[in-house]
């Protein structure tokens, strides 16, 4: 049977909660940064949807969530004509690019 998530996250210690906490706050952060790399481009919702061939109000519910998979933000930064790079920092090692994971 599976364990609700909350019931899992109730039994992590305190300290681990307060990081789990500060790094949701931290991402959630950049996802309300969409609107605003958008703006700072000189786009408005309407020219991106155009550019993703969705509604408007499409773009506005992608600003707003606090969860988007990958693919999604990839077409997201693609339609502002914008690359996305993710990569992999392993400690004292170099750095893993994983863009290439994320295309069709």
């Amino acid at each position: 049977m599976a364990i609700p998530v909350k019931e899992i996250f109730d039994r992590l210690p305190a300290e681990r909660k307060k990081r789990i906490d500060r790094e949701a706050k931290k991402l959630i952060k950049e996802y309300k940064g969409l609107q605003e790399f958008r703006k700072d481009l000189g786009l408005t919702q309407e020219q991106l949807a155009g550019q993703m061939k969705i509604s408007q109000v499409n773009i506005s519910r992608l600003e707003s969530r606090d969860d988007m998979h990958l693919s999604t933000l990839r077409k997201y930064v693609e339609a502002l004509g914008c690359n996305l790079e993710i990569n992999i920092r392993i400690p004292d090692q170099s750095v893993v690019r994983i863009s290439h994971l994320l295309r069709n």
